[in-house]
């Protein structure tokens, strides 16, 4: 069973700034996290399912994808943004045979076509289909970033090769890079996410972030997996351990974290990762997505991977 947190409660905890967004009929929280953060230059918002403000789920992928998009809208348009202003994109679908459908009505929503990576897991919280993690720019806001879109191949050396594409389209090279998520289809390797499946039958992808100069007051902490051992309570303290580490390594605290992402072994571990989540952030809240990103591990190990971006 999740665990259930009111925005009223969230919202009397909030520092003055960064400022939490709450949309206006917005989709009931399932976990300790805020719906939208604005920072003054970007607004990040938590992954958004397919249920509405009543917790109903519509029938139908392209009625459910329709829904999905209507809930980052919401938050948006709680910032003063709107759709064209997103700059990245993490789209979640639990069926790969979805895609064309969803795709569909992604386009004609995301006219702008922003960094975008595609990955196909088992599950999400509240059995959602869709899922959708945005991030956006505000237009007055000077762009101290580059979102490279999400490259996908058969090989690492094939994804870095593409990446490295990417790069040169942007005047830019990897030492300009500021942020690298990896993924696997199939078993896990150090440094990347295990998933389901990904587009076109690749085998490994990458979703980075660039950036000219230096960012300041900006660090992000790229995915740390749990020691495989002990319960999730314990798993998860540890991963907390590690990503306060990181950002202290580059002058920042997890109170100044405004985004990360969850990758739970078993979605059945959601209330206890929850709980103990929760505990690390008595303020503020970050934005979240969780995502089950692959079956369970047999034998289960590593029970929990987060990777955190941090600003002040």
């Amino acid at each position: 069973m999740t665990v259930a947190w009111t925005i009223a409660s969230l919202a009397l905890a909030q520092a003055a700034d960064p400022k939490v967004v709450v949309p206006a009929n917005g989709v009931p929280l399932v976990g300790p996290y805020s719906p939208g953060l604005d920072t003054g230059d970007y607004v990040y918002v938590s992954g958004q399912g397919v249920r509405d403000s009543k917790s109903q789920m519509p029938a139908g992928i392209d009625a459910q994808a329709t829904q999905c998009i209507e809930n980052v809208r919401g938050i948006l348009t709680a910032a003063g943004l709107t759709l064209d202003n997103v700059v990245s994109v993490q789209l979640y679908l639990t069926e790969m045979k979805n895609l064309p459908v969803v795709e569909k009505i992604y386009q004609a929503a995301f006219v702008k076509n922003p960094a975008r990576v595609t990955l196909i897991v088992p599950k999400m919280p509240t059995d959602t289909t869709v899922e959708i993690t945005v991030i956006a720019h505000k237009p007055t806001a000077t762009a101290d970033r580059i979102f490279l879109p999400g490259v996908y191949g058969p090989t690492l050396k094939d994804v870095d090769a593409k990446l490295d594409a990417e790069l040169r389209k942007a005047g830019l090279t990897t030492k300009n890079l500021v942020s690298v998520k990896r993924y696997v289809a199939g078993n896990p390797a150090p440094g990347f996410v295990p998933v389901f499946a990904l587009p076109g039958a690749a085998k490994t992808a990458a979703f980075a972030v660039a950036s000219k100069t230096p960012l300041a007051n900006t660090a992000y902490c790229e995915v740390v997996a749990s020691d495989p051992k002990g319960s999730i309570e314990v798993q998860t303290t540890g991963v907390f351990g590690k990503l306060k580490a990181c950002l202290e390594a580059k002058g920042l605290t997890l109170s100044n974290a405004v985004a990360t992402n969850v990758y739970l072994d078993d979605i059945n571990d959601f209330a206890k990762m929850n709980a103990v989540y929760a505990s690390f952030f008595p303020d503020q809240k970050p934005t979240r997505t969780t995502i089950q990103p692959t079956m369970p591990l047999i034998p289960k190990s590593t029970l929990v991977r987060i990777s955190a971006l941090a600003a002040k």
